[in-house]
């Protein structure tokens, strides 16, 4: 699947880090295996997500392949920024960063030893939120780097007004440089809360901070009510998008239709888990499907394949 408008594909959403030395390919063979994998397979669970390695190359190799021209790269879960800040150094002409806040927790947690949430969640002092902003302005003045990956153990709370007042710090130190911000959606293969994957708040985000571009990832992820929330959202707000990973082409056709393919983004949740997932055709092959069952025009392609995630991103 090609475009003509001299951007190409760009995949906005991946997180290219794993295990390569844990074979997952016979615990997922379906969305829910991967959800349910550390119920499942609790050892193989945390096998893969310890000592991770950077996949940037391997990524490359599939971009290739499938004729991916740009990919927005980010942080897997309890990853350091580091790691992405390497990887689009050996590949800056196809490959770009997104800074992370760091939850290591919710990677190793055992089912049940409870949900864990950032030990600075709520409202910082003026010293945290300077050294928080102080880190930002590094990360996009010196690095580079073009926004906030998708942020998860954000809250204790469940009420879309404590969750929204929760993350407004983040958001404040975002808007000084009108930097983007990934919200996700549905459920996790990590220990989080279903409801906050229902992005209620977002509509309280994108009320306070209308310069911040913020993408609802996954759009629920294929399930209606949720997508119907992330829907009327990104409907009430121009500065709220929707991406497409793992939508179903409906929801995708729909998002167009109501909200213009200038607000939806092509991404695939690439990691070395979803890799394996997709295999034997592939996660681009996969996932390229899906938005060509969506009957966009031509024009509406051109945007949510590239043109979009070009614009949101600076690329």
């Amino acid at each position: 699947m090609a475009t003509d408008n001299g951007i190409g594909i760009i995949d906005s959403h991946t997180h290219p880090f794993g295990n390569s030395n844990v074979d997952l390919t016979d615990k997922i063979k379906s969305k829910r295996d991967a959800v349910t994998l550390r119920f499942r397979h609790p050892e193989a669970y945390r096998e893969f997500w310890t000592n991770r390695e950077d996949a940037g190359d391997l990524l490359i190799e599939d971009m290739n392949a499938a004729g991916i021209s740009r990919t927005v790269v980010q942080p897997s879960v309890g990853e350091g920024n580091q790691g992405v800040i390497n990887m689009i150094k050996r590949h800056p002409d196809r490959l770009v960063g997104l800074f992370n806040v760091g939850d290591p927790e919710l990677v190793t947690k055992h089912p049940t030893d409870g949900r864990p949430v950032r030990a600075y969640q709520g409202r910082p002092t003026q010293e945290t939120q300077a050294e928080f902003a102080a880190e930002v302005k590094h990360y996009v003045e010196d690095i580079g780097l073009k926004g906030c990956g998708e942020i998860l153990g954000f809250t204790k709370h469940s009420a879309p007004e404590l969750i929204a007042e929760d993350l407004t710090p983040l958001l404040e130190v975002l808007s000084d440089y009108r930097l983007p911000l990934q919200i996700p959606t549905g459920w996790s293969q990590f220990p989080t809360a279903l409801y906050h994957g229902v992005p209620f708040f977002v509509d309280d985000l994108a009320e306070r901070f209308p310069e911040v571009p913020i993408i609802i990832t996954k759009m629920g992820r294929g399930y209606s009510f949720i997508f119907e929330v992330a829907l009327a959202v990104a409907f009430k707000h121009y500065n709220v998008y929707l991406d497409t990973v793992q939508a179903p082409a409906e929801h995708i056709a729909r998002a167009v239709s109501e909200l213009g393919a200038d607000r939806v983004l092509y991404g695939t949740d690439w990691s070395m888990s979803w890799r394996q997932a997709n295999m034997p055709n592939g996660i681009y092959n996969n996932t390229l499907a899906v938005i060509e069952d969506a009957s966009l025009s031509a024009a509406d392609k051109e945007w949510v394949l590239g043109k979009t995630c070009a614009s949101v991103f600076g690329i």
